[in-house]
């Protein structure tokens, strides 16, 4: 299973990339001049295609700025999840080169060039579809849209540090990530898009294999033609501090103006990393009968994903991978903003395993149980976790 994307220049069809995720062969040329041909022929009739769909598999079409065409093709994922998919691509094309580059194409093999730096963003964006197995090379804990976030007893003591750093380098935008996962972030930060923060996460993500960068970035929402700075800096092994920046102050100042912030707190951030992979500090006590926990908030679009390794011997799949399942074929529902009907609960029964996602507020909660847990307890059980973990005065979740 999985899924080939495709960008092509609207006026000729000329490929600009061709990306894939999974078991799946990449789309031959004559197959995407067949998709984008069939996308023009409607155009040039009055007829605007969006997707069409067989048995196991889906093809959406989306252009953008009347200049390029995104199509995807993708296994067991549905038109909804491959357009936010297609949204959010594009918005990492115009994080890297901006939206003017893309809106009035003057040179097809030098956008080409640019875009390369894309491919990691978009092999990221991808692992956010989910082909229910694991063989599909996804990543069980990217879900599209949503910002990773760990939770321990040193989030306020590294959102102090964070402020007090990001207000001497002059900026408002800062984040500390332990393990690609928001440890603590500025109010500015937060007030970025959903969308924005995920490309930076995805940006910062692809780039950790050094110990500092300084990126140029076009923020799609907030500023899509004048480029921010991305500063990042490793300050021990898998913690990064972040800042949007100006022009100033430079790469050299900005690292000793973080030296001198984060040195004394080092302790405290290797105590932090002691919570990954379990993301919850070890105050929270979860109930005997739970597998996987996902708490989502909807007003911060961000989320911690709570595991163990197995569901069962005889599961193949992780809790990671059955909570990610579960969340877009039925909690996403419960977060669906275009509707005032939206549910409060929702869950599931199989061989191996039972969820449960219950909204309270701007909170959704999914636990992952044992098949042997009685279906009428994982309601109480369910509330009594939520109240639990947002009542640990320590972390930073409301």
């Amino acid at each position: 299973m999985g899924a080939n994307v495709v960008c092509v220049t609207s006026s000729g069809g000329l490929p600009l990339f061709n990306r894939s995720k999974g078991n799946i062969e990449p789309l031959s040329f004559p197959i995407i001049g067949s998709l984008n041909g069939v996308h023009m022929f409607g155009k040039s009739h009055g007829l605007h295609i969006e997707s069409t769909e067989t048995k196991n598999m889906t093809v959406v079409w989306k252009e953008f700025e009347d200049s390029v065409m995104l199509m995807a093709v993708a296994y067991l994922n549905s038109k909804k999840i491959l357009t936010d998919i297609l949204d959010a691509i594009f918005g990492s094309m115009v994080l890297i080169v901006g939206v003017e580059e893309i809106k009035s194409i003057k040179n097809i093999e030098r956008l080409k060039r640019e875009l390369r730096a894309c491919y990691p963003i978009i092999d990221k964006i991808l692992e956010c579809l989910d082909f229910g197995d694991r063989n599909s090379g996804g990543n069980t804990n990217n879900i599209l849209g949503l910002s990773e976030t760990i939770l321990c007893k040193e989030n306020e003591t590294l959102m102090t540090c964070l402020e007090s750093y990001v207000e001497s380098v002059g900026s408002l935008f800062g984040c500390i990530t332990l393990e690609n996962c928001i440890a603590a972030a500025t109010d500015g930060w937060w007030e970025l898009s959903q969308l924005e923060r995920k490309l930076l996460s995805n940006l910062m993500n692809s780039n950790s294999n050094c110990t500092a960068f300084d990126i140029p970035v076009f923020l799609p929402c907030k500023s899509p033609n004048v480029p921010f700075r991305l500063v990042s800096l490793c300050l021990i092994n898998s913690v990064w501090v972040s800042i949007l920046c100006g022009p100033t102050p430079e790469l050299s100042s900005i690292e000793q103006i973080c030296y001198q912030c984060w040195a004394p707190v080092l302790s405290t951030l290797r105590a932090a990393m002691n919570v990954y992979p379990r993301n919850l500090p070890a105050s929270v006590q979860l109930h005997h009968t739970i597998l996987g926990l996902l708490l989502i908030n909807v007003t911060f679009g961000k989320y911690v994903l709570s595991t163990n390794l197995s569901v069962n011997k005889k599961d193949s799949r992780s809790s990671g991978e059955v909570l990610k399942t579960f969340f877009y074929e039925a909690v996403s529902d419960l977060i669906n903003k275009e509707t005032n009907d939206i549910p409060l609960e929702t869950y599931w029964c199989s061989e191996y395993h039972k969820l449960h996602a219950l909204r309270s507020g701007d909170n959704v909660i999914c636990l992952l149980y044992n098949h042997t847990v009685p279906t009428h307890t994982m309601r109480l059980i369910t509330k009594e976790t939520l109240t639990t973990i947002i009542s640990v005065e320590e972390i930073l979740w409301k």
